[in-house]
């Protein structure tokens, strides 16, 4: 798989990588203050990017949330911060189970992992988060042994996702229709509708099919309406969504120039709320994309 299903990471990684015993990294390990002050400087960054009208900053942040789609945005912004090249991550333990080891000199990457515990009081094996604890991660590149197994790839051919997201898009109960519309009008979601303007290009069909999909997850399932972030942030936030995706499937079909810089509106809590939504969505997508099992094909809708 991808990087974002990565063969041994996950919480478990994580936290064994916090307690590495490679005595040469202790002096390089970051503590949660300098963590908590390089999320706020990465996100003012780009917030006053955003402001002087500066698309390229969230683009390559794009790129990060991209590859580490497993990961929540504010990993993603450490990483892209401290290695923003960075392909594929584990921590020391994690390479060592692979047959690589760390090279000596090398700085760890800086996140966090939950801290969980099991619940008190219940007969499941179900955890709670309890906080958060910095642990550190090391690029592939920063690492030397043998040579990794060859994952699984995306194909980078849009043909190859178009009905596999039309799919997925029917096994959520969202009606899918293809018709004429007017001039300049690629699709619209309703709260379990998505139409799609017919006789599109097999890439603007994907990607159009992908933002509309964010609409619903994002949007038209939102129970509290006064919540509701604005028209011009909705629309910002589902185009970021198809683009996260089209990247990290391996596709160009969602390269074209978003209007990023009105997803802020001035506020850096607003951007980071946007930032998180964005990720999260993206990284279900994604994961259901490459995980779920074919549907009957008579269950999509056929474009015309």
């Amino acid at each position: 798989m991808l990087d974002f299903v990565q063969a041994a990471d996950g919480l478990s990684e994580l936290a064994t990588a916090a307690t590495s015993d490679a005595a040469q990294f202790e002096e390089q390990r970051m503590r949660k203050d300098e963590i908590t002050k390089l999320v706020d400087s990465g996100l003012d960054e780009l917030n006053d990017a955003l402001k002087k009208g500066q698309s390229d900053h969230l683009t390559r942040l794009f790129a990060v949330m991209a590859r580490f789609t497993h990961y929540s945005f504010n990993n993603c912004l450490l990483i892209a911060q401290q290695n923003p090249d960075a392909t594929r991550v584990l921590g020391f333990h994690g390479w060592r189970k692979l047959g690589r080891t760390v090279r000596k000199g090398e700085k760890g990457i800086g996140i966090t992992a939950p801290i969980a515990y099991r619940k008190e009081k219940t007969d499941d094996q179900s955890m709670e988060i309890r906080g958060f604890r910095v642990v550190h991660v090391f690029d592939i590149e920063q690492t030397e042994g043998d040579e990794l197994p060859s994952f699984k790839q995306p194909t980078g051919d849009c043909n190859a996702w178009l009905e596999r997201t039309e799919q997925l898009i029917v096994s959520k109960d969202i009606e899918l229709r293809y018709e004429e519309l007017k001039r300049g009008c690629y699709g619209y979601s309703a709260k379990g509708k998505i139409v799609i303007q017919s006789g599109l290009s097999d890439a603007k069909r994907l990607a159009t099919l992908l933002h509309e999909l964010a609409h619903e997850l994002l949007h038209q399932r939102q129970v509290d309406l006064s919540e509701s972030p604005s028209r011009t942030i909705r629309e910002t936030e589902a185009e970021a969504v198809a683009h996260v995706v089209g990247r990290a499937l391996g596709l160009e079909t969602c390269e074209h120039s978003a209007d990023y810089i009105h997803l802020h509106q001035g506020d850096s809590e607003v951007l980071a709320k946007s930032m998180q939504r964005i990720q999260k969505c993206s990284g279900q997508i994604l994961s259901e994309l490459m995980n779920a099992e074919p549907l009957p094909t008579e269950s999509a809708a056929t474009p015309t």
